[in-house]
């Protein structure tokens, strides 16, 4: 099938607007918070003064930016990634909270049991915890173990690191967030 000239012109402008229009109806338009969730405590509760808390709840009442750190207990990146978290929290958690979520047993990577032990084993002191809302893993399009999300104060996502990310990366990503939510 031939079309004219007239035609093809026709079908790609309706392609066009076709995809203009499909991509406006994907994009959702929310602050980067994909979905909310309960979060119940493994550590942190004196931080954030409760022993679980919605996140949505939680990013509305801190007026620090956000480092939000998807993990499961027996994934091999996650706890080598574990200790230069804590470093890290230890160094500018005045300037960012750091909040990480076992969500092992969503992945095929462990219990909570085995997420409260390596927390335990590795001295975890930022806020821990799980999730009982198996969502989370696609409302928040975690692909891969660990991912973590850079939040800003607005609560929109600023940067997004997908695996395990070394010491001197994770503090240059930190800086970057707390520079681009000095106010």
């Amino acid at each position: 099938m031939k079309l004219s000239s007239t035609n093809r012109l026709t079908l790609l402008l309706t392609l066009a607007a076709l995809s203009i229009i499909l991509t406006a109806c994907s994009s959702s338009g929310s602050s980067g918070n994909e979905g909310d969730f309960v979060i119940h405590l493994y550590t942190g509760s004196d931080e954030i003064g409760a022993e679980s808390i919605s996140f949505d709840e939680l990013v509305a009442n801190e007026d620090r930016p956000i480092l939000l750190n998807f993990w499961a207990g027996n994934c091999p990146p996650c706890r080598a990634e574990m200790p230069a978290l804590e470093q890290t929290w230890r160094e500018y958690g005045d300037k960012v909270l750091f909040i990480g979520v076992d969500v092992g047993p969503y992945v095929g990577l462990g219990t909570y049991k085995s997420g409260q032990a390596l927390v335990d084993e590795v001295g975890i002191t930022y806020v821990t915890g799980n999730t009982s809302d198996r969502s989370v893993i696609t409302d928040w399009k975690v692909q891969s173990m660990p991912s973590t999300f850079l939040i800003g104060k607005d609560g929109r996502v600023h940067d997004i690191v997908i695996g395990a990310i070394s010491r001197s990366r994770l503090s240059q990503k930190v800086r970057e967030l707390i520079a681009a939510n000095a106010t």
